[in-house]
């Protein structure tokens, strides 16, 4: 899906070397106690389904935090880096791909993009974590690099994004 610029980036970085919601507050003349936090969505409440105009925001959105995350580690990688700096930034977008795919799972997608979500949460989102996390353990940029290259969960595939993408009229993913 969007590990393509995190592995150039581990590669770059080893080259170099030798890459929503928020939370409603209560009231004031409302007791603490029976004071309700509230998560701010763009659509109206208990949809069957988003509207494209509003899935195509809702996902922008969902996704960025994790596009800066990959990101930082593009930076680190033509910048050059540490491995100390470049681990703990693999970590943080292990960390945003986590929280993407939790608020991925809660939106009420159109129909036509539902089963493309379906689909990526439950192979490519999890390849993706399971590369970082293998990446991240790695113990060097070198070594990182080397799980890129023979670890199979790092085999970037991108057909169910894309195919959201598509269908939402955004542009092509990271990388």
């Amino acid at each position: 899906m969007r590990t393509g610029v995190l592995i150039s980036a581990v590669i770059a970085a080893s080259l170099l070397v030798t890459g929503c919601s928020a939370i409603g507050s209560s009231s004031k003349a409302q007791p603490e106690s029976t004071a309700t936090a509230r998560v701010a969505h763009p659509w109206p409440t208990s949809p069957k389904w988003l509207t494209m105009a509003l899935a195509r925001t809702e996902y922008s959105e969902i996704s960025a935090p994790f596009n800066a995350a990959v990101a930082a580690v593009n930076k680190d990688a033509h910048d050059g880096t540490t491995w100390s700096k470049f681990r703990a930034d693999v970590l943080a977008v292990i960390a945003a791909n986590e929280t993407w795919e939790r608020k991925i799972r809660v939106v009420p997608w159109p129909l036509q993009i539902q089963p493309y979500v379906n689909a990526m949460l439950r192979t490519e989102v999890p390849a993706e974590i399971q590369c970082d996390q293998s990446m991240a353990a790695a113990g060097s940029l070198q070594g990182a690099a080397t799980v890129f290259a023979d670890d199979h969960s790092c085999r970037d595939n991108t057909v169910n994004a894309d195919k959201i993408r598509k269908i939402l009229n955004l542009p092509p993913t990271i990388g």
